[in-house]
């Protein structure tokens, strides 16, 4: 179906400047900055500016507030949310949480996942942690079978990712994280890939821990990340990484630690404000469309990148079944990497991975003929092979 006046998202492409002049098909990296994001970066300096200390709280009641507006995103209360700067750091403060030596070691994770979140496995093995790490068969997917083998008793936790950044496959979340809770295991999910793009409920998947960022499909910066903590859970859990914000009663600056009884006991130390800021306008973008309407779109436009690449013949490394597609679709070909350049020497934004080709995700501001455009510029570089150099 091509583009109409129908398609009422469009209305959204004024709100983000970068598209008068680029093609923009890389929401899941760096999204396009919206307009709101300078004036509430502009709201922060004017606060630090005329506040100094005294914008701590306003400060804390935005973070409350923000907090919520996740929540609403996903399904969750306001307490059980807590920012970081990244998702990588949020990992090891939950790891230090649940992890002792004399407990159980096994953590399951994939070859697809990920690689940030692994890396703090890799160097929790001197104290006997032992990752356990599921080799794709296809490079695209996990069977689920995999994962059943390998969840058993001495499982500590399994880590899920929602939407495979090598291949944009979304996995079954909800069947995973019943396998976990079926042999005592903690189920984390790391929904960076997938959240503003393709719609869940952590209570449905019945989640422990959920984690997420705004750079990428919530178009916000880098610098702000979120964990979602299973209320049922904060309170059994008490991290060794920690700081004043981690504090029930953080600015009495008492000696002992008193945990706060939200997820706020993962936050450590000072929160990174401005990131926090900048990313609000993205959020309230995606709030007010709503992800089911994207999720629509996002369908509609990822089979036609499919279709137009099989009539290409080039490699399709994304799952067919919509179900099982996330907002990306990756193209293989020889010459792929470089092509990637001179895409973007046009002012065409996409990617390039190892393993898994050219990245392209259109999103909720992107029209078929932009599609059209990157597929008729791609069709010109493959033509001329010695004009595309290392």
């Amino acid at each position: 179906m091509a583009t109409t006046a129908r398609d009422h998202l469009l209305a959204w492409r004024d709100e983000f400047p970068i598209l008068a002049t680029v093609t923009h098909l890389s929401a899941h990296s760096t999204g396009p900055m919206p307009r709101g994001a300078r004036d509430w970066l502009q709201r922060y300096a004017d606060e630090w500016s005329a506040q100094a200390e005294k914008a701590w709280g306003g400060w804390a009641t935005y973070l409350l507030d923000h907090a919520g507006r996740v929540g609403a995103l996903i399904g969750a209360p306001w307490e059980s949310i807590v920012f970081h700067a990244n998702v990588s750091t949020l990992a090891s403060i939950l790891l230090s949480a649940i992890f002792t030596p004399e407990g159980r070691s096994k953590i399951v994770t994939t070859d697809l996942n990920f690689p940030s979140v692994t890396y703090n496995f890799q160097m929790h093995q001197q104290l006997g942690l032992r990752p356990h790490l599921l080799q794709s068969p296809d490079g695209v997917s996990i069977p689920l079978e995999a994962w059943e083998q390998a969840i058993d008793d001495e499982t500590l936790a399994v880590v899920i990712d929602h939407g495979i950044f090598r291949s944009g496959c979304v996995q079954d979340v909800a069947a995973i994280v019943a396998m976990a809770h079926a042999r005592g295991a903690l189920a984390i999910v790391d929904a960076y890939q997938t959240t503003g793009c393709v719609p869940y409920d952590v209570r449905r998947w019945d989640a422990d821990v959920v984690l997420g960022g705004f750079i990428k499909w919530l178009c916000g910066g880098p610098g702000a990340a979120w964990m979602y903590v299973k209320p049922s859970l904060i309170e059994q859990m008490e991290p060794r990484v920690v700081g004043w914000f981690s504090h029930a009663r953080p600015f009495k600056f008492e000696l002992d630690m008193h945990f706060a009884h939200t997820a706020t006991r993962f936050a450590t130390g000072t929160p990174n404000i401005a990131p926090l800021y900048a990313s609000r306008a993205g959020l309230d973008i995606v709030l007010a469309i709503g992800v089911e309407a994207i999720r629509e779109k996002s369908l509609r436009l990822t089979q036609r990148i499919i279709d137009m690449a099989d009539t290409r013949e080039l490699q399709v490394k994304t799952p067919r079944e919509p179900a099982r597609r996330g907002g990306m679709v990756c193209v293989d070909f020889p010459g792929a990497q470089r092509a990637e350049r001179k895409l973007a020497a046009r002012g065409i934004m996409v990617d390039y991975r190892p393993r898994t080709g050219i990245r392209i995700s259109p999103h909720f501001y992107t029209t078929d003929a932009e599609i059209d455009h990157l597929f008729a510029e791609l069709d010109d570089i493959r033509a001329r092979p010695e004009t595309v150099r290392w």
